[in-house]
C-alpha cells in the first residue's frame, strides 16, 4: 500500500512539472450546439479563439482533421469560423448516449500546431416514444395474488436526457396499477395487480398504457394491453435457466445442433405437458436462420450464419403448458457467432492518377488505396505489399490500412512506358487469404530527349545540272519522346549573305526532304556545306543540328575548246610553214585544247579527221603534236590541210575540230622568215620599257575612274526598275496560287494549282475526288395490291386438315398461280400451314395446340401473308384457333395442412390455393366445392382475369379436446361439357392454448465479475417456477427483448439452468456495469413470460498498455533548425482508470530530441534539444516510451523516423591544397591537359560543384585566357601550344562553387611547369658571312706552329640541359692531319706546321649538334687560307673596298609597279560588279520581290507589287507588321512601300 501511495506521489509531482514547464503549443476549445441545425451555421470563430492571424490561413494550410468518415464541420477560409457542413442527427451519431461529443483536430502548419476542439451535440425533442408492438396480451389466473408484477413492453425514445422516457401512465381501473424500475438509465414498466381478479365477474380487462417523455412540448406513445382472466391452472412452466448462452462458428452446415432449452411444470397431466416455440416479436431474420423443436427444445440451424452480418443472435423462447387455461414462461437464448477466416481482404482504390509524368520526383503520390477485411481480430489484420518489381512503393498513412503508392525512383518513359503495379494484401488468420489488385500506370512523356541524327556529318553526292525544284536528298532525325515531343520540324541554318548557296536550298519542315531551287554547275561549284537543325515540338523545344556536306558530281556537259590554233576571227584554224627539206619526225605544230570537265569527261583524245596525204603527217593521240612521217619529195603538194578532231571520254562524248594548213617552203624562205621574226622580236624587246610605261599609265587612269564611279554609286540611290526574278503570267487572273511564273537562269517555271471540272458535283465524304453524274436510266414503278381473309378452326386438328381455299376466295387464276410463285410468308408460323400450289387450298401442316401457341390469350389468332409476283400482290389471311376442353383443373399440391388455434373465433377466414386449368373461356375453372362438415363453409372470391380463389370460412369454434384434427376435400370444376374436375385434401390441426406465467424467486439479482474474466465463467444463476404441467410448465430462460447487442456479445444465459456466463471479453474501460433484463417463459402453445433485472458490476485490472498516436510528423527537419523546433505531435492515452491509467513518457537514449508536454493531458511535442548535423547523421530513429502506473506496469514503444534535410553549410574541398602539374612544351591545343577535383559533403544541389578559372582584372590574364576548364568535371584544356623558351612556369587559381543557396566556394592554386623538348636546332653565331650564311674565311701565316689557334666556332641552342649541350665535330676537311677541332669549345687549331707542299686554301665544314633524344644540328664552313707572313700583315691593314652600286633595273621596277596597280584595278572592278549585282534591302522595284528573310521555300514568302501596294503571299508564318489584303483568303499581306521618302502604312481589315 505504501509503495502504491509513493508511486502516486511521484506521478503527481511529474505531472505538476509537466504542466509548469511544457510548451504552450496546443490548446483545447469546447463548443455546444443543438442537433438538426442548418448547414452553414457558425459554431464558433476558431481562429479568433485560438489567436490566429487570418491573413496566414492559406499559407499555413488551416484545416479540420476528423477521424470519422463523415465530415460534419469545415472551416471558413475567409473568417476562420467553424461551420456546419452536414446536418447532424444526434441519435444516429451517438446512438442514444447521454453525452454526445465530437472531437476535432485543427491543424496549422509553418510552424506545425495542432489544436483540439470538443463539440457537444445537445438533444432536441424530435422523437416520440414508441412501443415495439401496439398490443400486448396477458393471461392471468383468477387466483393470482395482489402485488404480482407483469413486465410490460418498454417504450423507446431515441432522444436523450430530459427528452427521453419520463413516465408511464395507465388508464383508471380497479385491479391494476403501473410501476417501473430502472436499468441502464431506462425505465422498465410493470403491470402490478392491486386487487384479485374474478373471472366470473369479468373475464377480460382492456387497459391503455401511455409513455410520456420530458420534452417541451411533451410527446407520447400508447400500448393497448388486454388481460384475459384464466381459470385455475396453478403452476406455470419454468426454464432451468433464465438465459442460455452458447457459441457457434459461422459457416457451419445447415441442420447443425446449436443448443437445447429445458423447462419444467409442476402440474400433472395435460397441465404439466409443455411445448416450446419462438417468441412472435423476434426479427424476421431469426426465423429464417433458427428453428426450435416444440417438444424437445432443441435449436438447430435453418439458414446460413455469417459473422460479418451479425455476431450475436438473441432468441426469446416461450414455453406453455397444455392446461386449461394454459400458462406460459419464457427465457432468452444468446447465440454468439465465432468468426472464421472466410473473407479475403478487399483492396479499394480511392484515388488513382492513371498517368504519371516521367519527370516526377521520388515520393510522388500516384494512388491512394484502402485495404479492408470484414473478418475481425487476427483474421482482420492485413499485411500489404507490392509484389511486382516496379519503381513504386507502399507508404502507410496515419490511419490503419490506408496506403499511398509513391514513386521510389526516377522514371524514364523511353525505357518503360507503363507499369502494372500488383498489390498483394494478406490477412493474418489461420489459412491466410490473399487478394491481388493490379493497377495500370501510364508514364506520360516530357520533352527530355533531343532529336538525333543517325550520323554526323552527312555526305551526299549530287550530279550537276539537277532539275531545279526537285528533291535532291533528305535528312532524317529521330526523337525517343512521344507525340508532340517527338514531332520534328527541320530547317536550314542560314548565315551570311543572301547569295550564299544555302539560299537556293529549301527543306520540307515535316519530312526533311531537301530540294534545290536552282541547277548546280560542277565547274562553278564543286562542293558546299550547310547545317540542318531538327527541332521537336515539345515545351520547351529541344534541337540538334547536323552538318551536311554536298559534293557536286561532274557530268560531261562541256565540249572541248580549241586553244591553238586560233585565227584572228576566232575560228579554230591556223597556218604552219615548214621547210621542204625537214626530215621525218619534224614537229610541225601542236594542237592545244581544254575541257572544263574533269576525269574521263575532261580527258581529251586527238585524231585526224581529214588529211590530204596520210603518209606525210602523223598526230599524237594524247598530246596533239603533229609530226612529219617522212621526208618531203618534189612531187608532194606545197599545201596540205589537216582537220583534227578533239573529243573527250565522257559516256556521251563531246568534240571540237581544228584545221591546220601546212605550207611547204624552200629552206632559204624559212630562214628569212625566222630572221624577220627574230628581228621583230628584238625590236619588241627594245620597246618593252615604253610599252610598260604606257600600260601603267592607262591602268592607273582606269583605276582612278573606277574609284570615282564607286564613290558616286555609294552616295546615290538607284531608281532603275529591275526585271523581277519572278515574272507574272500574261493571263494572270489575280489568284497568285493558281499561276506564278519565275525565272532561274535561262529557264522559266510556273507554279500552278489544281482546277476543278466545271459543272461537276462533289460527292460528300469523297474528299472532293468523286463526281456524280446524273443517272438517266429509266425507273420502273411497282404496284402492290392486298386483300383480307379470315378462317376459324378448332385446336388439335390432324395434320393436313382443310382450312380454306385461298385461291378461290381471292379469285386467283389457278393456271397462273404456280407461275406467279404463290406462297406463304408468315415468319415463325410458317410451319403450321401450307398451300397446295395446284388448287390453292390452305391445309394444316402440324397439329396445333392452342395453349402452346397462344398461351393464356382469350382470342388465338394466327396472321399469314400470301405473296403473288408479276405483278406483286400481298394478301393477308387470319386463322382463328378455337379452344377445346382438353385439360382438367389441377392444384399445386395433392394435400394441404393448416394449423388453427382452438381459440380462433367464428368468422375467421383462411385463403386456400387456386386450381389451374390451361383451357380458356368457359372451359376454365368455374366453381369450387368442399366436403360436408359442421365447422367450415366455402366462399369463392372472383379476381377477374386471375381466376376464382377459394376461401375457408370458420362458422363454428373448434374444440381441440373434442377433435384435434379435421380432414376436408376441396374440388375445382371447369365449365366444359362434360365438365372436368380436380381435388386437394386439406388437413386441419387444432392448436392448444396456455394460461400460467412463470415466477422468479427474487425481485433483484446482483453480481460482480472482474474484467477479462475467462470465457465460461459463471456470473450468477437465476431461478423461476411455473405452476403449470407438461410443456406449459417447462421454463426457458433468456435475456429480455430490450437487452442491447453488446450485452449479448459478452454474456449468455443457460436456457435450462438460468446461469449467466461470460462469453466475450469484458472490458472495464468500455463499460463498468451492466443491467440485464432476463426472462423466463414456459413452453405452452401460447407461452407466458416473466421479466426480471440482473445488475452485474465490472472490476478494473491493468490490462491496457498506453497507446502512442502520432498526430503529425515532419518527415524531414533541416539540419540548421534551432533547438526547440517541433518535429512531431503525439498523443498518449491509456484506457484504464485510476493509477492504471496514469502515464509517464520519455524519449529513450536520444541526445538530440526530447518530449515537451502540452497543457492538455498526455499531449506531447517531439522537439530538438541540440543542433543537428546531417553530415554526421542523416536520419534518426526516435523511440518514445510510455509507461503506466498500474500493477504490473505496462509499457509501449513507438519509433518514428526523422530524416535530416541538407542545408548548404559545407564549402567544396579540393583533394590537395596546391596542385603542381608538368606539361611538355609544344603540346597539341585542345585536348585535356590536366584536371582538378573537389568534393562537397552536402547532398543534392548543395553538392553539385561547378569549376571556373579565377581571372583577375588587376593581373595579366594572358596565360589564363589560353586555358579553358570544364565546369562540370574540372578538366582543364590548353587552347594554345606552350613554348618552354618563352614561358617556363605559370600559376593560376581554380574556384569550385556549389549550387546551394547561398552558394559556397573555395579555390586552389595550380602551378604549371613547362618541360623542355628538343625543338631548337643550334644557331651558328660565328662565323657568319655578309649574306647570313654560316661561312667565314680565315687567313693565317704559313709559318705558324702546331697548336696555333686558327679560329673558334661559336654556336647557341635555345634549349636547356642535354637539349642545349652542344658538341662540335669536323664533318668535312681537306687534310685531317693539318687541323684539329675541340669537341666542346669549337676551337680550331693546327695539328702541325705547314709545308711547302700543303695547299694554300683549306675548307673545313664543322657540324654542331645538341644532345637531345633526337638531336638537331647545324653546320658552319671555315675557309683557311695560307698566306706569306708579309701578305698576311698587309691584308690586316687594308680594308676591303666597297662594292659598286648595282645599276637600277628600270624594267624590273616598272613591271612590279604595273602589277600592283593592275591588281588594285581588278579589285575595284570586282567590288563595283558585286555592288551592281547585290540588291538593296530597302529598294523593291520588281514585280515579285523576294522577302529579306527568304529561307528558300517559295510558298512561304512571295512578294509582288500591284500599283502602289506591295503584296506578300505567306504560308504558316506571317511577316511582322504586314497587313492582310481583303479577299485574299487571309494569305496576302500588304507591306508598306519604302520606295518613297515618306512611309505609307495601310490598315486593311481582314476578310
Amino acid at each position: 500500500m505504501a509503495c502504491e501511495r509513493s508511486r502516486c506521489w511521484r506521478f503527481a509531482l511529474h505531472f505538476f512539472f509537466l504542466l509548469i514547464f511544457g510548451n504552450q503549443n496546443l490548446a483545447e476549445l469546447r463548443y455546444s450546439i443543438p442537433e438538426e441545425i442548418k448547414e452553414g451555421t457558425a459554431v464558433g470563430n476558431v481562429a479568433k479563439d485560438l489567436g490566429l492571424d487570418k491573413t496566414s490561413f492559406n499559407n499555413r494550410h488551416f484545416r479540420v482533421v476528423s477521424g470519422s468518415k463523415d465530415a460534419f464541420f469545415e472551416v471558413n477560409p475567409d473568417s476562420g469560423a467553424l461551420q456546419i457542413r452536414k446536418k447532424i442527427d444526434r441519435e444516429e451519431l451517438c446512438h442514444g448516449n447521454a453525452l454526445c461529443l465530437i472531437e476535432l483536430k485543427i491543424l496549422v502548419e509553418n510552424p506545425l500546431e495542432m489544436h483540439h476542439i470538443v463539440i457537444e451535440i445537445t438533444d432536441v425533442n424530435d422523437h416520440s416514444p414508441s412501443f415495439p408492438e401496439t398490443e400486448q396480451q396477458f393471461q392471468i389466473a383468477e387466483h393470482t395474488s395482489p402485488g404480482t408484477r407483469f413486465q410490460l413492453h418498454s417504450a423507446r425514445d431515441p432522444d436523450a436526457g430530459v427528452n427521453s422516457i419520463h413516465a408511464y401512465k395507465l388508464t383508471a381501473n380497479d385491479h391494476f396499477e403501473i410501476d417501473y424500475s430502472r436499468s441502464d438509465d431506462d425505465k422498465i414498466p410493470f403491470l402490478v395487480l392491486k386487487k384479485s381478479l374474478d373471472r366470473e365477474q369479468n373475464n377480460k380487462h382492456l387497459l391503455l398504457v401511455t409513455a410520456v417523455d420530458g420534452g417541451k412540448p411533451q410527446r407520447s406513445g400508447t400500448l393497448n394491453v388486454s388481460v384475459i382472466v384464466l381459470d385455475n391452472n396453478d403452476n406455470r412452466p419454468t426454464f432451468s435457466q433464465v438465459a442460455y448462452q452458447t457459441e457457434i462458428n459461422e459457416n457451419v452446415p445447415i441442420g447443425t445442433f446449436v443448443t437445447r432449452v429445458t423447462a419444467i411444470d409442476a402440474d400433472d397431466g395435460t397441465n404439466g405437458e409443455i411445448e416450446y416455440k419462438l417468441s412472435k416479436t423476434l426479427p424476421r431474420k431469426i426465423y429464417d436462420i433458427f428453428e426450435l423443436d416444440g417438444f424437445s427444445g432443441k435449436i438447430k440451424l435453418k439458414g446460413q450464419l455469417d459473422f460479418e452480418e451479425s455476431n450475436v443472435y438473441k432468441l426469446d423462447i416461450e414455453v406453455s403448458d397444455k392446461g386449461t387455461p394454459p400458462l406460459t414462461g419464457g427465457c432468452r437464448v444468446i447465440i454468439k457467432v465465432k468468426d472464421v477466416n472466410d473473407n479475403p481482404p478487399e483492396i479499394e482504390v480511392t484515388s488513382l492518377s492513371s498517368r504519371v509524368s516521367e519527370d516526377s520526383k521520388p515520393g510522388t503520390v500516384v494512388s491512394l488505396i484502402s485495404v479492408t477485411d470484414e473478418d475481425s481480430g487476427v483474421n482482420g489484420k492485413i499485411i500489404s505489399q507490392i509484389t511486382s518489381d516496379v519503381p513504386f512503393e507502399l507508404k502507410p498513412s496515419y490511419k490503419e490500412n490506408i496506403y499511398s503508392i509513391v514513386t521510389k525512383d526516377f522514371l524514364d518513359r523511353e525505357k518503360v512506358s507503363q507499369y502494372e503495379i500488383t498489390i498483394k494484401a494478406t490477412d493474418c488468420g489461420e489459412s491466410p487469404l490473399s487478394t491481388f489488385k493490379t493497377l495500370n500506370i501510364q508514364i506520360s512523356d516530357v520533352n527530355d530527349n533531343r532529336p538525333q541524327f543517325e550520323q554526323n556529318p552527312l555526305q551526299f553526292y549530287l550530279v550537276e545540272n539537277n532539275i531545279a525544284g526537285a528533291s535532291i536528298f533528305s535528312v532524317s532525325a529521330t526523337d525517343n519522346d512521344l507525340d508532340d515531343n517527338a514531332a520534328i520540324s527541320y530547317q536550314i541554318m542560314r548565315e551570311g549573305s543572301q547569295n550564299d548557296v544555302k539560299s537556293f536550298l529549301n527543306i520540307n519542315s515535316d519530312n526533311g526532304h531537301i530540294s534545290a531551287l536552282k541547277s548546280f554547275d560542277f565547274e562553278s561549284l564543286k562542293t558546299f556545306q550547310f547545317q540542318v537543325v531538327a527541332t521537336d515540338c515539345g515545351t520547351p523545344s529541344l534541337s540538334s543540328n547536323v552538318t551536311v556536306n554536298v559534293f557536286i558530281l561532274d557530268q560531261n556537259d562541256n565540249a572541248p575548246v580549241i586553244l591553238y590554233p586560233v585565227s584572228s576571227n576566232g575560228s579554230a584554224e591556223g597556218v604552219e610553214e615548214i621547210p621542204r627539206n625537214v626530215n621525218a619526225g619534224h614537229l610541225v605544230t601542236k594542237v592545244r585544247a581544254y575541257d572544263a570537265d574533269i576525269g574521263y569527261n575532261g580527258w581529251l583524245l586527238f585524231s585526224l579527221q581529214e588529211v590530204t596525204d596520210h603518209s606525210l603527217f602523223g598526230l599524237d593521240r594524247y598530246t596533239g603534236q603533229i609530226r612529219t612521217l617522212r621526208s618531203f619529195t618534189e612531187t608532194d603538194e606545197a599545201e596540205h590541210k589537216l582537220v583534227i578532231l578533239v573529243k573527250d571520254n565522257g559516256n556521251v562524248s563531246l568534240s571540237a575540230t581544228a584545221t591546220v594548213i601546212v605550207r611547204l617552203v624552200e629552206p632559204k624562205e624559212a630562214f628569212a622568215a625566222s630572221d624577220v621574226q627574230s628581228s621583230a622580236k628584238d625590236d619588241e624587246e627594245n620597246n618593252v620599257t615604253l610599252y610598260l610605261m604606257i600600260t601603267l599609265g592607262s591602268v592607273s587612269l582606269l583605276f582612278v575612274i573606277s574609284i570615282i564611279v564607286l564613290i558616286a554609286m555609294q552616295c546615290s540611290k538607284s531608281t532603275t526598275d529591275y526585271t523581277s526574278k519572278y515574272l507574272q503570267e500574261t493571263n494572270y487572273d489575280g489568284t497568285l496560287c493558281h499561276s506564278i511564273q519565275y525565272r532561274s537562269g535561262d529557264k522559266r517555271y510556273m507554279l500552278v494549282g489544281p482546277r476543278m471540272s466545271i459543272g461537276s458535283t462533289i460527292v460528300p465524304g469523297s474528299n472532293a475526288n468523286t463526281l456524280v453524274l446524273p443517272d438517266r436510266r429509266g425507273t420502273s414503278e411497282e404496284t402492290e395490291t392486298s386483300a383480307q381473309l379470315r378462317y376459324s378452326i378448332p385446336e388439335e386438328l390432324q395434320e393436313g386438315s382443310f382450312v380454306g381455299n385461298i385461291a378461290k376466295d381471292l379469285g386467283i387464276d389457278l393456271n397462273l398461280m404456280k407461275q406467279r410463285g404463290f406462297r406463304i410468308m408468315s415468319g415463325s408460323t410458317e410451319s403450321l400451314f401450307k398451300v397446295n400450289e395446284d388448287d390453292g387450298v390452305l391445309y394444316t401442316c402440324n397439329r396445333i395446340d392452342r395453349e402452346e401457341v397462344c398461351k393464356e390469350s382469350a382470342t388465338c389468332l394466327i396472321n399469314l401473308k400470301t405473296v403473288l409476283e408479276n405483278p406483286l400482290e400481298v394478301h393477308y389471311v387470319t386463322v382463328e384457333i378455337t379452344d377445346l376442353n382438353d385439360h382438367s383443373p389441377t392444384f399445386p399440391e395433392k394435400t394441404k395442412r393448416l394449423e388453427i388455434s382452438e381459440s380462433a373465433l367464428p368468422g375467421a377466414r383462411y385463403q386456400l390455393q387456386n386450381a389451374y386449368d390451361p383451357d380458356g373461356g368457359i372451359n376454365s375453372v368455374q366453381q369450387y366445392t368442399i366436403s360436408k362438415n359442421e365447422h367450415f363453409r366455402l366462399e369463392i372470391k372472383d379476381r377477374g382475369r386471375t381466376g376464382k380463389t377459394p376461401i375457408l370460412h370458420l362458422q363454428m369454434q373448434l374444440d381441440r379436446e373434442v377433435k384435434n384434427n379435421h380432414k376436408l376435400v376441396l374440388t375445382a370444376i371447369d365449365g366444359g361439357n362434360p365438365p372436368k374436375t380436380g381435388t386437394v385434401e386439406i388437413y386441419l390441426d387444432v392448436l392448444d392454448v396456455n394460461d400460467n406465467m412463470p415466477v422468479f424467486t427474487k425481485d433483484i439479482y446482483t453480481a460482480m465479475v472482474r474484467e477479462n474474466a475467462p470465457v465460461g465463467t459463471t456470473v450468477i444463476q437465476i431461478n423461476a417456477t411455473d405452476l403449470d404441467d407438461g410443456p406449459n410448465g417447462q421454463l426457458v430462460y433468456s435475456f429480455g427483448a430490450n437487452v442491447k447487442g453488446k450485452i449479448l456479445e459478452l454474456f449468455n444465459i443457460d436456457s435450462v439452468t438460468g446461469e449467466i456466463i461470460v462469453t466475450g471479453c469484458i472490458d472495464y474501460e468500455e463499460q463498468d456495469s451492466y443491467d440485464i433484463d432476463v426472462q423466463a417463459s414456459d413452453k405452452g402453445s401460447i407461452p407466458f413470460r416473466t421479466d426480471k433485472s440482473v445488475l452485474i458490476e465490472i472490476g478494473d485490472i491493468n490490462d491496457n498498455p498506453p497507446e502512442i498516436e502520432v498526430a503529425s510528423l515532419s518527415a524531414a527537419v533541416a539540419e540548421d533548425s534551432r533547438p526547440g523546433t517541433t518535429i512531431a505531435l503525439i498523443s498518449i492515452t491509456d484506457l484504464d482508470s485510476g493509477l492504471n491509467g496514469k502515464i509517464i513518457s520519455y524519449v529513450a537514449e536520444e541526445r538530440h530530441f526530447k518530449l515537451t508536454p502540452s497543457i492538455q493531458t498526455n499531449m506531447f511535442a517531439v522537439v530538438t534539444k541540440s543542433q543537428l548535423d546531417r553530415e554526421q547523421q542523416s536520419n534518426y530513429n526516435i523511440t518514445i516510451i510510455a509507461k503506466d502506473a498500474g500493477e504490473p506496469v505496462l509499457r509501449s514503444e513507438k519509433t518514428i523516423r526523422v530524416f535530416v534535410s541538407d542545408t548548404n553549410d559545407n564549402s567544396p574541398v579540393f583533394s590537395v591544397k596546391q596542385y603542381s602539374f608538368y606539361i611538355k612544351e609544344n603540346n597539341p591545343p585542345g585536348p585535356c591537359a590536366f584536371s582538378v577535383s573537389a568534393s562537397d559533403r552536402d547532398e543534392g544541389d548543395n553538392a553539385v560543384i561547378s569549376y571556373h578559372i579565377l581571372r583577375s582584372a588587376h593581373h595579366d590574364n594572358k596565360v589564363t585566357s589560353s586555358l579553358s576548364i570544364n565546369s562540370e568535371n574540372g578538366d582543364i584544356f590548353a587552347l594554345k601550344s606552350f613554348d618552354f623558351e618563352t614561358l617556363k612556369t605559370f600559376q593560376f587559381q581554380v574556384v569550385a562553387t556549389d549550387c546551394g543557396s547561398p552558394s559556397l566556394s573555395s579555390n586552389v592554386t595550380v602551378n604549371v611547369f613547362i618541360l623542355d623538348q628538343n625543338d631548337n636546332a643550334p644557331v651558328i653565331l660565328y662565323p657568319v658571312s655578309s649574306n647570313g650564311s654560316a661561312e667565314g674565311v680565315e687567313e693565317i701565316p704559313r709559318n705558324v706552329n702546331a697548336g696555333h689557334l686558327v679560329t673558334k666556332v661559336r654556336a647557341y641552342d635555345a634549349d636547356i640541359g642535354y637539349n642545349g649541350w652542344l658538341l662540335f665535330s669536323l664533318q668535312e676537311v681537306t687534310d685531317h692531319s693539318l687541323f684539329g677541332l675541340d669537341r666542346y669549345t669549337g676551337q680550331i687549331r693546327t695539328l702541325r706546321s705547314f709545308t711547302e707542299t700543303d695547299e694554300a686554301e683549306h675548307k673545313l665544314v664543322i657540324l654542331v649538334k645538341d644532345n637531345g633524344n633526337v638531336s638537331l644540328s647545324a653546320t658552319a664552313t671555315v675557309i683557311v687560307r695560307l698566306v706569306e707572313p708579309k701578305e698576311a700583315f698587309a691584308a690586316s691593314d687594308v680594308q676591303s673596298s666597297a662594292k659598286d652600286d648595282e645599276e637600277n633595273n628600270v624594267t624590273l621596277y616598272l613591271m612590279i609597279t604595273l602589277g600592283s596597280v593592275s591588281l588594285l584595278f581588278v579589285i575595284s572592278i570586282i567590288v563595283l560588279i558585286a555592288m551592281q549585282c547585290s540588291k538593296s534591302t530597302t529598294d523593291y522595284t520588281s514585280k515579285y520581290l523576294q522577302e529579306t528573310n527568304y529561307d528558300g521555300t517559295l510558298c512561304h514568302s512571295i512578294q509582288y507589287r500591284s500599283g502602289d501596294k506591295r503584296y506578300m503571299l505567306v504560308g504558316p508564318r506571317m511577316s511582322i507588321g504586314s497587313t492582310i489584303v481583303p479577299g485574299s483568303n487571309a494569305n496576302t499581306l500588304v507591306l508598306p512601300d519604302r520606295r518613297g521618302t515618306a512611309e505609307e502604312v495601310r490598315n486593311v481589315p481582314s476578310a
